[in-house]
């Protein structure tokens, strides 16, 4: 009798527990997120953190899914169709100039990651940007170079078009670039960058790069971004959600090779050499020297200020836009 008691004891804890498993998995809160693209380095932080299990911890239930580049992603989540995404401030102030309510939320690249690639010869002095006087250039059809290159070649005393732009399918960019199709191609650190370097290796050949930046380009890259509307109704959810990515970007730095295993085993068809350099691309672009007091996401208000002030060059977009409206420093 005494052993059927301590049975039946044992079975109503177990089932105990398992209720009380099941009622914090209904509690979680569902969070949709964008990658933008194709799973890469550049949203590591979030793969990791949901293979690590800091969203589980955080109360979050976040399901990952593929976009179809940032201007797309941002409309998609201003439509809410996704509640938060991987986007950046050029996206979301062409958001705003059409009546959108996107936000910026945290920064990931902290600068421009983007730079134009091309086939570096053996013995031949590295160029410079007007050394590529009526090159051809190979980019994304919605990307946001075919606005930047011919404002970013004006501050830089060339004309608009010292550059061939082409718009591309953004699949076929490396193949054409690489054929020799096009001269040049828009390449982007902790994306697609490392896949052009194997690429390249593979066919003999060596890229080498003109960084945006290195040019004077002062303004954010890509990082998180939400809606005025998600801000308002659940402040404490995008609070989570950022913690927990954020983790999970510390994480990445910290442990590059295991992070770059934990994002494969996710996506098996990725490349671990290709996926633990977008890693290391991404660990020294996350980080922001001049905001050392700052958690690991804050958007200064400077360089935001840098940011607008060249998008409404490049795209003519007028003072009704304001910069104070583009982006939020939650309480995190």
């Amino acid at each position: 009798m005494a052993k059927k008691f301590g049975n039946s004891l044992r079975l109503a804890a177990l089932a105990g527990a398992l209720a009380s498993m099941m009622t914090a998995a209904s509690a979680a809160e569902e969070i949709s997120f964008n990658m933008s693209w194709l799973p890469q380095g550049s949203v590591g932080g979030v793969l990791v953190a949901k293979a690590k299990g800091f969203f589980d911890e955080a109360g979050l239930n976040v399901s990952v899914y593929q976009g179809y580049g940032g201007q797309r992603t941002v409309n998609e989540i201003d439509q809410g169709l996704f509640d938060i995404g991987y986007g950046d401030p050029v996206s979301v102030i062409l958001n705003r100039v059409n009546g959108g309510k996107a936000v910026f939320v945290g920064s990931i690249n902290t600068v421009w990651p983007g730079a134009l690639c091309y086939i570096q010869k053996d013995g031949e002095k590295t160029p410079v940007l007007a050394d590529f006087s009526g090159k051809s250039v190979g980019g994304g059809a919605t990307s946001p170079v075919q606005n930047i290159v011919p404002a970013w070649l004006e501050q830089n005393g060339l004309p608009k078009d010292h550059l061939k732009l082409l718009r591309m399918n953004p699949a076929v960019i490396t193949s054409s670039f690489l054929e020799g199709q096009v001269d040049l191609a828009e390449c982007w650190e902790g994306a697609s960058l490392p896949i052009l370097h194997e690429n390249a290796q593979e066919s003999g050949k060596k890229i080498g790069m003109i960084k945006y930046r290195d040019f004077g380009l002062d303004m954010y890259g890509s990082g998180f971004v939400t809606t005025e509307a998600m801000l308002a109704e659940k402040p404490e959810v995008v609070d989570k959600f950022l913690d927990a990515s954020y983790r999970g970007y510390e994480y990445m730095a910290a442990h590059p090779e295991e992070s770059a295993d934990l994002i494969v085993k996710q996506y098996p068809t990725l490349k671990k050499t290709v996926v633990l350099n977008q890693i290391k691309q991404i660990n020294a672009l996350v980080r922001d020297p001049h905001a050392e007091n700052k958690d690991l996401g804050f958007v200064r208000a400077d360089r935001m200020e840098k940011t607008m002030g060249f998008v409404r060059e490049a795209f003519v977009v007028d003072d009704s836009i304001k910069t104070v409206d583009l982006y939020r420093n939650i309480s995190r």
